[in-house]
């Protein structure tokens, strides 16, 4: 990672900073009126606990509905976050404002406050709405990740040392809030990638065994295929044969070179040689002298 010398920016580098931003809104219960039945937190923070968001960020800048007095709101310093109260969910956008030692442009991410839980797919018997429970906050929240290409080096020295000292601010202002912030850390990932693993090699185990089993009935084919080849009349099949050659035919064996089709009926109805007539023939004139 060498600089160059005109922009003292870090070529063919890039530099990752992950953000968690979203809203966790409570119900107010008995103390919501018309206009106030939620209140909510908007906030940017990072997944890392450990890490200094301001080594990074100069100041957010909240954009909120314009029914609120004040709809823009800027935070120039940790937690970045904005409290307020309200009755109507809405998109909300963040302005990320960088160091100026980073040279970047702003960062804009958009939200959506969400008041109310998801509605069931799948209809209840519960006949209450769901927007009455006051003890579990709605929390919504997304996880991102901000790539620097080329950065500054000063810019990427900041990014590098962000969580080598511990956080001199709070989570958050609200106390509530941070009980709801969700963890992100490699253990689930970890878990997933393990329990593929554990599928990919059963699979490959069953692609193995079934490769063994075609290669076993290949052998019992080419073994088959060979004794044919080696016994003719039981390759032709035909229903018997004899060791010397001959077909049996209606119990009768043949030399095999009767004409195509010719059953053992026709074989008993054979016409009776010459000789054999001539034999009668003299034996009737022999009795008639």
């Amino acid at each position: 990672m060498t600089p160059t010398d005109e922009t003292n920016r870090l070529e063919n580098t890039t530099t990752c900073l992950p953000l968690a931003y979203g809203s966790i809104a409570f119900n107010l219960g008995p103390q919501a009126d018309e206009y106030h039945t939620h209140k909510w937190t908007l906030y940017l923070r990072s997944p890392d606990k450990s890490f200094d968001l301001s080594v990074a960020i100069s100041k957010v800048v909240f954009q909120l509905h314009p029914s609120f007095a004040q709809a823009t709101r800027e935070v120039t310093e940790p937690p970045f976050e904005v409290t307020e109260s309200g009755w109507g969910e809405f998109e909300a956008s963040l302005r990320i404002i960088w160091r100026e030692v980073a040279e970047e442009r702003s960062t804009v991410l958009t939200h959506v406050i969400k008041l109310y839980p998801t509605r069931p797919t799948v209809p209840t018997a519960d006949p209450l709405p769901h927007n009455i429970n006051t003890t579990e906050p709605v929390v919504s929240e997304k996880y991102d990740e901000v790539v620097f290409t080329n950065p500054k080096m000063e810019f990427h020295k900041l990014l590098q040392s962000g969580n080598k000292r511990p956080l001199s601010y709070p989570l958050s202002n609200q106390p509530a809030v941070i009980e709801y912030f969700r963890m992100y850390d490699d253990g689930a990932d970890v878990q997933n990638m393990l329990a593929a693993k554990k599928f990919l090699e059963g699979e490959l185990r069953n692609v193995k065994d079934r490769l063994l089993k075609a290669d076993h009935e290949l052998d019992e084919l080419k073994t088959s295929l060979t004794l044919l080849k080696g016994n003719p009349a039981a390759a032709a099949g035909g229903g018997g044969g004899d060791p010397s050659g001959k077909s049996i035919v209606g119990g009768v064996a043949t030399s095999g070179k009767v004409s195509g089709g010719d059953s053992g009926a026709k074989l008993k109805n054979k016409p009776k040689s010459k000789p054999a007539l001539m034999e009668q023939n003299t034996a009737k004139r022999a009795k008639t002298s």
